[in-house]
């Protein structure tokens, strides 16, 4: 549930919202073609098993980042400490990415950003101030080149969706579900794209957006659809690591802020 309005200067108290974020997003169940609760039930797979204790890890570098201020150093050396935190099986799924992210937002946060969309925005920038492309690989950021804006919206949309599922009553966890399809059907998955191609990005895309259509994971037959997205992905090994970094980004805003989220026209 959303917390009480941070005071801007709270660095524990960030590191805190984003760590639990972390750990949220890692233990949502079903994630299809992500790490979850049931993929620590197999033996061969070691990468649930190695981010159970990965969040309690971050809080440090999360902490710096958030404490950084002006100093984009600082903050470019709490960014990388985070990302190493994340053994290399759990960085193929993206949650270095992740890290990163939330590093950025708790220091775009603690700068003084005026809400969700200006948190983004703002994190966006300092990415770039910290560590410029040429630097920096940008298959490390969370977004890079056109996806940069559209995601913000894409972000915006999956945050509402969670608010307004919970204010209808729905279930936690499947209001999270929801907001992770949403952004599974709406974003144009770099990595997805880079490691099995565009047909791969479309299956995703579309399949997620059928689940929605159905009634979400909520409903009988979106259950149905998502348990039928699940099995494809699996059968191909299909990670949409971007949509399950910014699901980490939609838990920590959700939580860092408690005021309602204005749609946008």
């Amino acid at each position: 549930m959303p917390s009480q309005h941070l005071p801007r200067t709270d660095a524990d108290g960030l590191a805190d919202l984003a760590v639990a974020a972390f750990t949220r997003e890692v233990f949502l169940t079903p994630k299809p073609g992500l790490p979850d609760c049931r993929t620590a039930q197999t033996p061969a797979n070691s990468v649930f098993s190695s981010l159970v204790d990965v969040g309690v890890r971050l809080h440090g570098p999360l902490r710096e980042a958030a404490a950084a201020g002006a100093d984009t150093g600082r903050l470019a050396a709490a960014c990388r400490a985070a990302q190493e935190e994340v053994p290399h099986t759990a960085s193929l799924h993206g949650s270095d990415v992740a890290a990163r992210a939330l590093c950025l937002l708790t220091a775009a946060w603690a700068q003084g950003a005026e809400g969700p969309r200006d948190a983004c925005a703002q994190a966006l920038v300092l990415d770039e101030r910290a560590e410029p492309s040429g630097d920096f690989r940008d298959d490390y950021r969370l977004l890079s080149g056109r996806a940069k804006w559209h995601s913000l919206t894409t972000t915006e949309a999956a945050l509402s969706a969670v608010r307004a599922a919970r204010a209808r009553g729905v279930a936690e966890e499947t209001a999270q579900l929801d907001a992770l399809l949403t952004l599974m059907a709406a974003t144009d998955d770099e990595r997805v794209i880079r490691d099995k191609g565009p047909l791969a990005l479309r299956m995703v895309k579309e399949d997620a957006a059928a689940v929605l259509a159905a009634g979400g994971a909520g409903m009988p037959e979106g259950r149905r659809r998502l348990a039928e997205l699940d099995e494809q992905l699996t059968r191909y090994g299909i990670c949409p690591a971007t949509s399950g970094a910014l699901l980490t980004v939609v838990l920590f805003l959700d939580s860092v802020d408690s005021r309602p989220l204005a749609v946008a026209a």
